[in-house]
């Protein structure tokens, strides 16, 4: 029962990670110029918004600081499907979708 139980869930991650990546109301673009600062600037502000999402589920502000530092770390395309699955669960309010969105935004941001 728990090995169903567990490609289920495996299948049900996977098909909303596609769906996530697939979906052009998720993607989202960043616009490099040539100047460094605005790019500083408009990912700085992406970091914000992303961890005003994670606030609202992490109470702790040193896990806050650690994810902090690692979205700065982050590669652009990573960072893209992050701020991405932040996007889904800020228009999703309070559903299922949140919570896997959730939990991908915080696989990525630990195996990063």
């Amino acid at each position: 029962m728990k090995r169903s139980t567990q490609i289920i869930v495996m299948l049900l991650l996977s098909f909303l990670f596609i769906f996530m990546i697939g979906s052009p109301s998720a993607k989202c673009e960043i616009k490099k110029s040539n100047a460094g600062d605005d790019y500083t600037m408009h990912r700085e502000t992406d970091v914000l918004k992303l961890l005003s999402v994670l606030e609202s589920r992490i109470g702790d502000q040193k896990l806050l600081e650690e994810a902090k530092k690692k979205l700065f770390a982050l590669r652009e395309s990573q960072f893209l499907l992050v701020t991405s699955l932040s996007e889904q669960m800020t228009k999703e309010g309070n559903k299922p979708g949140d919570d896997l969105a959730f939990l991908l935004i915080t696989a990525l941001i630990i195996l990063s």
